[in-house]
């Protein structure tokens, strides 16, 4: 038999025996055959274990000779084998030496049919004690350690006789069962305890009728023969769960755990009864599944481990989803950081508080739990509970939120709230509306309301209603003011008055407004005497309906005048087919498809739909018909009102107007053809005109001192610029003209082009222009910029923006800067003239378009709208930036590489 008191003991006999070289054994007390020995014998004396059980005769035969009859006389010594007793003995080692011992030796009796058993303690001494020849200095140290060694070795005896008597206690106990058993399974000896567990008597176990395996239900007996083979293998088995058939076939759970004895085949069990921690586990997890609120088993690694159905029926999520990820990601966003705080408190062993949250559920809601936590820090696991607070946080939210709107109503209406104790004297004085009488919330508490009212007999008297225990309203007057008050007495469980409510309303206002409603009453009548005049007169027919019958009750004369003959009753919607209409396919209009049905069903306004009508007398026309609702204060429909536009002359002049326009887009085109021809014909007399003002030029310049030269040389100056003005012109038409008709003419095969060059060489032909507008041209091209281009239209382009530049800013420098940028070619004209305003900056770039007179600067208002054309044609883009009166900047950028559009 084993006993958790009886291992700490032996536990501690073989510390003791370890520290102080002490060997304890046990043996039968008649044959002196060896029981048990403890592990630090065999390094003592040098035998291994196995030798002291196998050898019957161990003790006497490695006793010293001389020492065998002293040790016989203190083993089996006859009337003292029930005291103590000690004694010196040798005992050779296995290399022959004679080792002393001081040995102490208790004879336990186990009662009539049992042998009696022998324990020793053996405390080693130090060697040749007995030696005669040792010096009277190492005999005392000797004697000395030889008294302290008997003194360790009767406190071990005593405290194994204590542990004995305990562990006899324990065995006779009621507590637990114990039992002795063989391999077999047939039970030996058993306490009381054992046999009121499986319902046996004494008389059945002495009668050799319990054994195990009959106790063992056939679910059982793998797992009790697995324990006898750990047994026969360990010499121990490992505590486990099963269950025992009793005597009246009840079954009892029992736990076991079981040891090897001393004696052959011999085992020693202990059986708890589990039967009042089964009912109370099942009672437990009964509690655990049913219980409403939320239980569950968390670990410290911030996941879910174990939780009650209520966490699905209250978040809807499965315990897999649960487990699956983190706890703290249920937790909603603006709470986590209290949650993950909390956390942190668990981890440290701090218990929570208690924490309220919100915690998502599986439909995408969330829930207000209250939790209460508890860690096991040594498990590694957190005990948790919480509440669905949801419905109360929801209350208490209304609550305050219904406070707050008192408070607001108090404090911001015309309202008073008093309360009287039964003596008249004010407890309460709250409200805005104080203000009306002079007096601010609690001025008055304290002061008796029959003293300050003593003046106001109408008021005295509902006081004292009131106190009397009435519940009533009234009006009264008061400083020229007019208050709807209530009174509500207060009662004790008595009956008695305690303090009466007072709420007054200031209803001065809402006196006015409702003799203001009254005059406004009689005010619509008169109006709506009118506004059915306005109807009759109305240019547009006016149909109102009920709904959702749509019964027409009001067609206005306007209506009849439409249609060209009498309105035709209509009870219902599908009366209505007595009005002919039709869709522009000619299908005829279904009574649902009206837009007044429509708009009643839908609640939706239909606006100008077109419907076509056969008239009264037979002719055709198009009447627009616009139906809206007409709603109540709650929202529901009520009426329809639908109003119709006779349009049939504004079709005929829209159809009208299609045709001139049509007619327009011919003429135009005609005009757009005239510019080219007029461009081309232009062009045949200048180029002579121009040739013969050159010679003429030339002719003047060989004789420059000649009188007819000095006469002519300003004048052709002043031709030559007004030509070539009237070619750019002409060019600026052929252009339009040609964008117009998707003619504008690329350079087919375009070729490398230096920019940087082309814009020098633009700006050295303006010498004269910028001269004459006291300018100065700065170039910034400090490096080629070549690219495939049309070097003719590119050079379009820089003279137009360098002309406006000039154009627009007389006596300021002009800036033309070329650079290479991100793989494109930039070209930036900055001028610091008028400027241009935000809203003209995309304007000017369309056809005849300028942001200023014309009259003060001429031109077409094509120069930028052609420059914009070449430029995108070019695979580039150009833009404009400026401020009013501070100059204004053209950005063109154009691909280094073939970016021309090849289509002419």
């Amino acid at each position: 038999m084993m006993t958790a008191e009886a291992s700490t003991e032996e536990h501690g006999l073989s510390d003791w025996a370890r520290q102080f070289e002490v060997i304890v054994w046990t043996a039968d007390a008649v044959t002196l055959r060896l029981m048990h020995v403890s592990p630090n014998a065999a390094g003592i004396l040098g035998y291994p274990l196995e030798q002291w059980w196998s050898e019957a005769d161990f003790l006497v035969r490695h006793l010293h000779p001389e020492d065998r009859d002293d040790a016989l006389s203190l083993f089996l010594a006859g009337p003292r084998r029930r005291t103590e007793r000690s004694g010196v003995l040798r005992f050779l080692d296995a290399d022959g030496q004679a080792l002393p011992f001081l040995t102490k030796v208790l004879t336990l009796e186990h009662g009539e049919g049992h042998a009696p058993e022998l324990r020793c303690l053996m405390v080693r001494l130090e060697r040749n004690i007995r030696a005669s020849q040792a010096s009277e200095r190492e005999r005392e140290t000797l004697l000395r350690k030889e008294h302290e060694a008997r003194e360790r070795a009767e406190a071990l005896a005593r405290q194994l006789a204590a542990g004995e008597s305990r562990f006899r206690s324990i065995f006779e106990s009621h507590l637990i069962g114990l039992v002795l058993s063989d391999n077999d399974g047939r039970i030996l000896h058993a306490n009381d305890a054992f046999l009121r567990m499986v319902g046996y008597s004494r008389e059945d176990l002495e009668a050799g009728r319990i054994n195990f395996m009959d106790l063992t239900p056939p679910e059982f007996h793998a797992v009790t023969r697995q324990a006898v083979e750990e047994i026969e293998a360990r010499g121990v088995a490992s505590t486990f769960e099963k269950e025992y058939v009793r005597k009246d076939g009840r079954r009892v759970p029992v736990m076991l755990g079981s040891v090897r004895l001393p004696a052959p085949h011999q085992n020693a069990t202990f059986v708890l009864d589990l039967t009042e921690r089964k009912e109370a586990e099942a009672e437990r997890e009964r509690f655990f599944r049913l219980a409403p609120d939320m239980f569950c088993i968390a670990g410290l690694d911030g996941f879910f481990k174990r939780m009650n159905p209520a966490f699905t029926r209250i978040l809807g999520w499965g315990e897999d989803e649960l487990r699956a990820r983190p706890f703290l990601d249920f937790i909603h966003p603006e709470d986590r950081g209290r949650g993950e705080e909390t956390l942190a408190a668990l981890k440290r062993g701090i218990p929570g508080p208690g924490l309220t949250v919100r915690v998502s559920c599986s439909d995408g809601g969330w829930k207000w739990l209250h939790w209460t936590a508890v860690p096991v820090p040594e498990t590694g696991l957190i005990y948790a509970s919480a509440r669905d607070v949801t419905q109360q946080r929801k209350a208490e939210e209304q609550l305050v939120l219904a406070e707050q709107r008192l408070r607001t109503v108090i404090n911001s209406g015309p309202l008073v709230l008093a309360v009287v104790d039964a003596e008249g004297r004010f407890v309460v004085s709250e409200g805005k509306g104080l203000r009306n009488l002079g007096l601010s919330p609690g001025q008055v508490v304290g002061r008796s309301a029959l003293e300050m009212y003593a003046d106001e007999p109408h008021v005295l008297e509902f006081l004292r209603r009131g106190l009397a225990g009435e519940t009533f309203s009234s009006i009264v007057c008061i400083a020229g003011l007019t208050f709807e008050v209530f009174y509500q007495p207060v009662l004790d469980e008595a009956g008695r008055v305690t303090s009466l409510s007072v709420a007054s309303l200031n209803v001065t206002e809402r006196v006015r407004v409702e003799a203001e409603r009254e005059e406004l009453i009689r005010q619509l009548m008169h109006e709506r005497s009118i506004l059915q005049a306005v109807l009759q007169q109305l240019p547009h027919s006016v149909y109102i309906a009920e709904a959702p019958s749509g019964k027409l009750f009001l067609a206005n004369a306007q209506a009849e005048a439409q249609i060209r003959g009498p309105a035709q009753p209509a009870r219902n919607t599908e009366e209505y087919r007595a009005y002919p209409g039709f869709h522009d396919d000619g299908r005829p209009y279904e009574p649902h498809e009206w837009p007044l049905p429509r708009a009643m069903a839908s609640g939706v306004p239909v606006l100008a739909e077109a419907v076509h009508v056969i008239r009264g007398d037979g002719s055709r026309g198009i009447i627009e018909y616009s139906a809206t609702p007409v709603r109540d204060a709650q929202g529901h429909i009520t009426h329809g009102v639908v109003v119709g536009v006779d349009v049939t002359a504004r079709r005929e002049a829209e159809q009208e107007r299609e045709r001139l326009l049509e007619e327009l887009k011919l003429a135009v085109s005609a005009r757009d053809e005239f510019l080219g021809i007029a461009s081309h014909e232009l062009k045949t007399p200048l180029t002579p005109l121009a040739l013969k003002l050159e010679a003429l030029a030339r002719a003047a310049g060989a004789e420059p001192e000649s009188p007819m030269a000095r006469r002519v040389a300003p004048h052709v100056e002043v031709l030559r610029r007004q030509v070539k003005r009237l070619a750019d012109l002409v060019n600026d038409l052929l252009d339009v003209s040609n964008i117009r008709a998707g003619r504008l003419a690329l350079t087919l095969n375009p070729q490398q082009c230096d920019l940087a060059a082309l814009v020098r060489d633009v700006a050295g032909r303006f010498d004269t222009e910028v001269k004459r507008a006291g300018c100065e041209v700065r170039v910034h091209a400090p490096a080629p910029v070549q690219g495939t281009w049309d070097a003719s239209r590119l050079e379009q382009v820089v003279t137009n923006l360098l002309a406006n530049a000039v154009k627009y800013g007389p006596g300021h420098p002009v800036t033309l800067s070329v650079e290479a940028v991100d793989g494109r070619a930039r070209l930036t004209v900055r001028d610091a003239g008028i400027g241009i305003a935000p809203e003209n900056l995309q304007r000017i770039w369309g056809r005849f378009e300028r942001a200023v007179s014309e009259r003060h600067y001429g031109g077409l208002g094509l120069g930028l709208y052609i420059s914009r054309q070449i430029v995108e044609a070019l695979g580039g883009t150009v833009k404009a930036e400026s401020t009013l009166g501070q100059g204004a900047t053209f950005i063109v950028e154009l691909p280094l590489r073939d970016g021309v559009s090849r289509s002419a």
